[in-house]
């Protein structure tokens, strides 16, 4: 994600990783009005979609009690959910405001924006490769 993640550099605490097969970052989150929550922002196998995981309590907008964050549905559209060209600013508030919708959500039941149906792992992950498509550079950069 090197590109896109010059302006995020300048968030607070955030740590970048270098891992075989693409990048993590990792920090420790300000949820207004609410505790800090410890993320890890994973981008595996050079992919364009990020596993985003997240400590702190259940939700139904988690997959699988793993802690893995449900922020928008591989098939909604480009303005409903984050897009690798929008670059990890974006992607670090978008993180930020799905954790105060659910830390509201715990405290009040309601969900504060749009829900999309939720999946299994398994299917969210079939999807995201299914819509993954490499550029040709990142295609011969890893043919090597």
């Amino acid at each position: 994600m090197t590109r896109n993640d010059g302006t995020a550099r300048s968030w607070p605490g955030l740590k970048i990783h270098r891992i075989k097969g693409g990048r993590l970052y990792t920090l420790r989150m300000d949820v207004p009005f609410y505790e800090p929550r410890n993320v890890q922002i994973n981008f595996r196998n050079w992919s364009r979609h990020p596993v985003v995981r997240v400590d702190g309590p259940d939700s139904r907008h988690r997959f699988d009690r793993n802690g893995w964050l449900c922020m928008w549905y591989p098939t909604d559209p480009p303005e409903q959910r984050w897009l690798f060209e929008d670059g990890l600013l974006a992607l670090l508030n978008t993180i930020q405001a799905h954790l105060f919708r659910e830390a509201w959500w715990r405290e009040t039941g309601e969900w504060l924006g749009p829900e999309a149906p939720h999946v299994s792992v398994k299917e969210q992950v079939k999807e995201t490769n299914e819509r993954d498509v490499r550029t040709p550079d990142s295609r011969r950069r890893h043919e090597r």
